[in-house]
């Protein structure tokens, strides 16, 4: 049995997929809608004064001049404007592949994952310890952390705190609702032979709830099959408005049940060391930088 990667699309096509655009954004210019809220709590902040206060309860004008503005871990929770198109992002892994960081597509840094010792859980943060001014960054406090079983087949990932237990100025350690620990995200993984080809595959379950809320929705995501090319001896798959190199690494996400298989998340191997991650509502940052990462071990 062959096992080829997946690799970059093979041209030409008897017929395109559907439409897909992309939209290339800074971080400020990618989280300021998040964190005026969703257009849904702005609706109800019109028409109810008395429900003024979103979920975010405290000042945020004053933590963004104490410099504490990705303490917002909210903002990393909201799912993205719902556009129709992919947003653009990119992973970068150290050489040692033990480090890796979120970058918008204009290069502004968003998240730091680390993979622990024993290689069964990857620690999120929200600031860089690479950059001069890190006085912030503590290694102890994860803003996320993504845990798997011992196959490393099954992914976890998992808020310590939300953002009012984080900034509540009481003495308790975490709210009501989320209880200190919160699943937002699991991957179920195994692999799939297609003609002489293996093909790692991935089932997404994320997770809609908010701190205010002791209701949970759940949306599912499944992996959007290669097509075997015997002209080439590998598996390919059309990354639309990428050039990717192969990789065992490279998948694209679809919703689960969706006949069309529009693609919600793509993940592409850039060069050496740089993955495309191009992602669309409802995933948010942390849902979809998990998927990134579950993905560490796939070769």
């Amino acid at each position: 049995r062959c096992f080829r990667p997946l690799s970059a699309p093979v041209p030409p096509r008897r017929a395109p997929l559907r439409s897909m655009g992309f939209i290339d954004e800074g971080y400020s210019t990618l989280l300021s809608p998040l964190r005026r809220g969703s257009p849904k709590e702005q609706t109800a902040a019109e028409g109810d004064e008395k429900k003024g206060q979103d979920s975010r309860d405290f000042d945020v004008v004053d933590i963004m001049e104490k410099g504490l503005a990705h303490e917002l871990v909210a903002d990393f929770m909201e799912p993205l404007p719902d556009t129709g198109a992919l947003w653009k992002f990119s992973v970068k892994r150290s050489d040692d592949r033990k480090e890796y960081r979120l970058f918008c597509s204009g290069g502004e840094f968003l998240m730091y994952a680390k993979l622990a010792r024993g290689n069964r859980r990857i620690d999120i943060y929200l600031y860089d310890p690479a950059q001069k001014d890190n006085a912030l960054f503590d290694p102890e406090r994860p803003a996320f952390s993504l845990t798997s079983n011992l196959a490393r087949t099954e992914w976890s990932l998992h808020q310590d705190r939300c953002d009012n237990c984080r900034h509540s100025p009481g003495k308790l350690e975490f709210c009501r609702f989320c209880q200190g620990h919160s699943e937002v995200l699991r991957v179920t993984q195994k692999d799939a032979e297609i003609g002489d080809g293996v093909n790692h595959c991935m089932e997404v379950s994320i997770h809609h709830s908010s701190c205010h809320s002791k209701h949970s929705e759940m949306t599912r995501f499944v992996t959007k099959m290669p097509m075997w090319n015997a002209k080439v001896d590998c598996l390919v798959l059309d990354f639309k408005g990428r050039k990717v190199l192969a990789s065992a690494k490279n998948f694209q996400l679809a919703a689960k049940g969706d006949q069309r298989e529009r693609v919600v998340c793509q993940h592409g191997k850039l060069n050496s060391n740089t993955f495309g991650l191009d992602f669309a509502y409802p995933l948010n940052v942390a849902q979809a930088f998990g998927i990134s990462m579950s993905t560490l071990f796939w070769v």
